[in-house]
């Protein structure tokens, strides 16, 4: 009796393994590019059909291929990039399993045209669905033609996952985007039908192939970083952090000139811009890693996306640190209001006056609905005690009222801080202002031993569930470095004899009992700093200035004094800005003046 377990044939292994490569016309496209660019092109040419489902061609001007290398290219595992086990160790080429050209000979019809320089002819050869049907000599020019026709013919299951001509084609652009940022020494071009969509033509630098693919307007909102620890290296631009996406589909990272989807990658980046961005929002980032290639593991993905680092926290550290020391020292001074670039509008274009009007209006409604409104309340020791500079609050204004923004002409709403700047009107949130300040004292406090705790008149008692009494057995050294001193009274109740300074006594119950639920959750976090920022941050919040909140001229220029003397003083810890500005064009635009 014949066993139920058999050996598939080879069509089948090879239809298999195709599915592993080439999942859609954007990882074929994705594919040949690489292909190219490991033979050495100067130049490439893509085009597409009905998003890459009925045709994608591409030319390069690469070194070409023989005819028995033409022959052994759709020959799966035939590869010119390893010879020996020991050269996976040291992979600099984009492409080396010998998979790509023999998968996609598996699930389309499939011609190229090769001629290496030195040879006064080229060669054809055609295959459909693995097999391969004719081999011819042919006039053509150096370099290499691929073209994939109707992709997935053969394997109706795949095709009918394809999803429609756009999303295709923008799936397809995305890694066009991709290799121009990786490649800015070749000159890169996309057709779709008779449209140019991408036309990169050969870059002076990295900065002029960026400031091409990702348009001017995003260009301008970019600015270079780099960082290096020994023979890891990394360099790259970095946006405003008002420069926002929706989704980190903007976050590129390369290593070793290699396009790579890492989560620890993209936390790192991601990391550098911490209490800079508002929860789900995402910058625009352009770094490239460069380190010794035996340092990573580009073997772990059918598609090559997906890297190992063999010191994989000192890679993160690299990154997020030179982001972040980066952002610390440029002028993050907001000059215009926060936006968000939707991918339905033209990156940098100019709304109308009237949606101007309206999101200027929507952002000051979403201030005051999360605002405190305490009229009349004094001024927080927080502010009054925040350090010798902070504490003392500069000298009157001489008549005019003169600040370090210009003017200052009041307050609106009891919230936001209004000034004469110049052509400019400049708007600042009295709480988020503060909040940062706050929020980047702490911080400095914590990480020179712990925040500086105030004693308690009379001890304060909270009866937490058994979960965070477990949470306050295990983290008491943390809570005493956020600033809280507590200690068991019987067997159900904590008594809190001291609370970061600032904090409001009579709030210190709740915002005690907040900061151990978060600590009990903080074996899902990352990090122990990066869950101690989130803290900071919520006691920032507490011990602020709030919204609603009458301040005199003095207290004012005390904020703006400590603004000056404070790391991204234009956003609050949880990303939002502090400060906008409206030109008077802006103003006058509404009242249809111009």
């Amino acid at each position: 009796m014949a066993g139920k377990i058999h050996v598939l044939s080879s069509e089948l292994i090879d239809r298999i393994a195709a599915g592993e490569v080439v999942e859609r016309p954007a990882s074929a496209l994705k594919e040949l590019l690489e292909n190219s660019l490991d033979a050495g092109a100067r130049s490439i040419e893509c085009q597409l059909e009905d998003g890459g489902r009925t045709l994608i061609r591409v030319s390069d001007d690469g070194e070409g291929m023989s005819r028995e290398d033409l022959e052994l290219s759709v020959v799966r595992h035939a590869t010119s990039k390893l010879k020996e086990p020991a050269d996976l160790d040291a992979i600099r080429s984009l492409g080396f399993r010998g998979e790509a050209l023999a998968s996609l000979a598996a699930v389309s019809r499939l011609r190229m045209v090769s001629r290496r320089r030195e040879d006064d002819t080229g060669w054809e050869l055609t295959c459909e669905g693995g097999e391969r049907s004719r081999l011819r000599e042919i006039g053509a020019a150096p370099g290499t033609l691929v073209e994939v026709a109707d992709l997935f013919f053969n394997t109706p299951a795949r095709r009918k996952f394809l999803r429609s001509a756009a999303t295709e084609l923008s799936n397809a652009q995305a890694w066009m985007v991709r290799l121009a940022l990786m490649a800015p020494g070749v000159r890169l071009a996309l057709r779709h039908g008779k449209r140019l969509l991408l036309d990169a033509p050969v870059a002076a630098d990295f900065a002029q192939r960026v400031a091409v693919v990702l348009g001017r307007e995003v260009f301008e909102h970019l600015h270079p970083f780099s960082g290096r620890d020994g023979d890891y290296a990394v360099s790259g631009m970095i946006g405003d952090p008002d420069l926002v996406r929706t989704s980190p589909r903007d976050v590129y990272v390369f290593v070793n000139g290699r396009f790579v989807r890492d989560r620890v990658l993209q936390h790192a980046a991601l990391a550098g811009y911490r209490s800079l961005l508002p929860p789900g929002r995402y910058p625009v980032v352009v770094a490239r890693l460069e380190l010794p290639p035996e340092q990573v593991d580009v073997n772990v993905h059918p598609q090559k996306l997906e890297v190992r680092f063999a010191e994989g926290d000192r890679v993160h550290r690299l990154l997020s640190g030179s982001v972040a020391q980066a952002l610390a020292g440029s002028p993050w001074l907001s000059r215009g209001r926060s936006y968000v670039l939707r991918r339905s509008e033209p990156a940098g274009g100019p709304p109308a006056a009237a949606a101007a009007v309206s999101e200027v209006r929507e952002e000051v409604q979403r201030y005051l609905s999360l605002a405190e409104r305490s009229r009349g309340a004094p001024l927080p020791r927080s502010l009054e005690k925040a350090g010798p500079p902070a504490a003392a609050p500069l000298a009157p204004a001489e008549p005019g009222r003169e600040t370090d923004l210009g003017r200052f002409l009041g307050a609106l709403w009891q919230t936001y801080l209004v000034f004469e700047d110049g052509e400019e009107l400049v708007l600042v949130d009295q709480h988020a202002l503060h909040e940062r300040i706050t929020f980047e004292r702490l911080r400095t406090q914590a990480r020179a031993g712990g925040v500086l705790a105030q004693r308690l008149l009379l001890p304060l008692e909270v009866e937490p569930n058994a979960a965070l009494m477990a949470s306050f057995a295990e983290h008491e050294r943390r809570l005493f470095e956020l600033g809280f001193e507590a200690a068991p009274f019987g067997e159900r109740v904590l008594r809190i004899t001291a609370a970061p300074a600032g904090i409001d006594p009579l709030a210190a119950r709740a915002v005690f009992v907040e900061v151990l639920g978060e600590l009990a959750d903080l074996g899902q976090t990352a990090a122990w700093e990066e869950a101690r920022d989130g803290i900071l941050a919520r006691l920032a919040c507490h011990a602020s200035v709030r919204a609603g909140q009458t301040l005199s001229l003095s207290e004012v220029n005390a904020l703006l004094a400590e603004m000056r003397r404070t790391d991204f003083a234009s956003r609050c810890p949880h990303g939002r800005p502090v400060l906008t500005r409206l030109s008077r064009s802006e103003v006058e635009k509404w009242f249809l003046r111009r």
